[in-house]
């Protein structure tokens, strides 16, 4: 990694003490990205290092600050110079209007000496912008849910906010209403802050979770109100109890058939590791609501699946059985014949003439056309050729 001294040789001030250096994240694998603060306070700098040590100043100025009457307003909007009568939304210090001829017109902190945290003033100022954008338009673009509900915008007839950045309770950033009466929470966040301590209560409720780390000053207003390809990225629902009970009924108007399902109950089911329920890019879709997480089984493919499995398993069994009577040295056949040889008398045969048996003899009429002799044993029923059981 690329030492913030190294950074300094290239910058393009010649006053490098005018930049404090700490390193923040990668946008990708090909960049170093640290935060320059400089000293007026007024811009955030974004130096984005290269593998190959080539330096690029990104400015994201502070084109917003708070009025008297405690709005967000732009830096258009107000006078040069400390006549804007405007502060920092996050730490309350005097901010001048910089309005020059050559550099982009900018609020910078009256104090050079403070030593303020330019990086948590930005973010405040965004939030609290976003937060008064909503209010203002009454409305927001909200991404797709889950592939089910495509992106779409929600207007709305009421929107609260307190612009508490910071928060102890487990109320939302905004509460907004829509013209049929449902609510509708919103709650901002950063990458690397959660203004929350404690999580919101958002059970049967419809919950928004918006990620501003990617934004800035002028994109945050086109990022709510406007369409983004990557809107599903940087939005999120935490919870929409108004899509979550329409799942089926959209599902069965488009001629298909599913059941919502809570995964605790997936897990129980015996096909749970070839599992039939949706799936999108060759992935389960696994729908968060009330803090539980759920699927969408396809009862008819799971029937069929079922009753497949169950002919699957019978043929299995009769195979079993099969090679077990092979493996057998007397199968059950034989076994049956054996039984009815045991039982193979003279005595049994058709063609003994009983009333002439004696001593223990059988008398057999047709055993003098074949040549045997009278009487005879009854076990010669064993190898007689002409044996024919007696009919009951």
């Amino acid at each position: 990694m690329l030492s913030s001294k190294a950074v300094s040789t290239n910058l393009p001030d010649s006053n490098k003490s005018l930049y404090a250096f700490s390193f923040v994240k990668c946008w990708n694998v090909k960049e170093k990205v640290y935060l320059c603060r400089r000293k007026q306070f007024g811009i955030l700098n974004v130096a984005v290092c290269s593998v190959k040590g080539e330096i690029m100043i990104k400015e994201l100025y502070f084109i917003h600050a708070e009025n008297a009457e405690g709005r967000i307003v732009s830096i258009d909007e107000v006078p040069r110079g400390l006549n804007c009568r405007c502060v920092c939304p996050c730490c309350q210090e005097r901010v001048e209007a910089c309005k020059g001829e050559i550099r982009e017109h900018y609020f910078r902190h009256h104090s050079v000496n403070r030593g303020v945290n330019t990086k948590i003033c930005y973010n405040v100022t965004m939030y609290k912008l976003a937060e008064q954008i909503i209010q203002t338009y009454k409305r927001i673009r909200v991404p797709s849910y889950y592939g089910i509900f495509p992106e779409r915008d929600i207007e709305f007839v009421d929107v609260k906010i307190d612009s508490q950045y910071k928060r102890e309770d487990k109320q939302p950033d905004v509460i907004a209403t829509t013209n049929d009466g449902k609510q509708y929470l919103i709650e901002f966040k950063f990458q690397d802050k959660v203004q929350h301590k404690r999580a919101i209560d958002y059970e049967n409720l419809n919950c928004l979770e918006v990620d501003l780390s990617e934004q800035s000053l002028e994109t945050i207003e086109s990022f709510l109100l406007s369409t983004s390809n990557e809107r599903g990225k940087w939005m999120k629902w935490i919870n929409s109890e108004n899509y979550f009970c329409k799942i089926e009924e959209t599902y069965r108007k488009a001629g298909k058939e599913v059941k919502i399902v809570c995964e605790s109950e997936c897990n129980n089911c015996e096909i749970f590791n070839s599992c039939c329920a949706v799936k999108r890019n060759n992935s389960i879709i696994l729908i968060e609501n009330n803090g539980k997480r759920f699927r969408l089984c396809k009862p008819i493919e799971l029937e069929t699946y079922k009753h497949q499995s169950q002919g699957a398993k019978h043929i299995q069994e009769e195979q079993e059985r099969i090679q077990r009577n092979i493996l057998n040295p007397i199968s059950q056949k034989t076994k049956e014949i054996n039984t009815s040889l045991n039982t193979r008398s003279c005595y049994n045969c058709k063609y003994n003439i009983y009333w002439k048996n004696k001593d223990g003899l059988a008398y057999c009429d047709p055993c003098m056309n074949f040549g045997h002799p009278n009487p005879i044993q009854p076990s010669y029923a064993m190898q007689c050729d002409n044996f024919s059981y007696k009919e009951e």
